[in-house]
């Protein structure tokens, strides 16, 4: 497997603390790979049909999406893992801790591999064309400066 290359472009940000304006790296990425080219993907050397291949990751991505939305911890194996989670601020006492404060949210762990395969990718700054080439496409590069290295996607 080829080393992972990701282009990273300096992007203006506000700091939350300070709100002083700054700037923080953001992730240029390499497009969006959509329904049609994982299945496009998954269907290379077999003899299994697009359609037949399309219409079960549908399925799939529904019974994920059901699976989460009733509590469960969801295993995608080779991509890893979607846990129901929740953040809260630290309070000193059981007592003090109230709901209220409490904000669910969504968990991704990535698997091994995946993990393995971002940690370990070169970064190169990106050129000014790369970033606005993704800018006109609507994808704001998600996975840049603001998110937590844990892996917590917000929802």
């Amino acid at each position: 497997m080829a080393k992972l290359k990701l282009k990273v472009a300096k992007s203006g940000r506000v700091n939350p603390q300070t709100k002083a304006k700054g700037f923080a790296a953001r992730v240029i990425t390499n497009g969006t790979a959509g329904y049609e080219d994982i299945v496009a993907e998954a269907c290379h050397n077999t003899t299994l049909h697009k359609a037949e291949a399309k219409v079960a990751l549908e399925l799939c991505m529904e019974s994920v999406a059901e699976m989460l939305k009733q509590g469960y911890i969801v295993d995608l194996g080779p991509v890893g893992k979607l846990y129901p989670s929740c953040a809260s601020g630290w309070v000193e006492k059981a007592e003090d801790l109230q709901l209220s404060s409490v904000t669910p949210s969504l968990y991704y762990r990535p698997a091994d591999e995946v993990a393995a395969a971002i940690k370990g990718a070169t970064l190169q700054w990106a050129k000014e064309t790369d970033a606005d080439a993704e800018d006109e496409t609507g994808d704001s590069g998600t996975g840049g400066g603001t998110t937590p290295p844990s892996g917590d996607l917000e929802g």
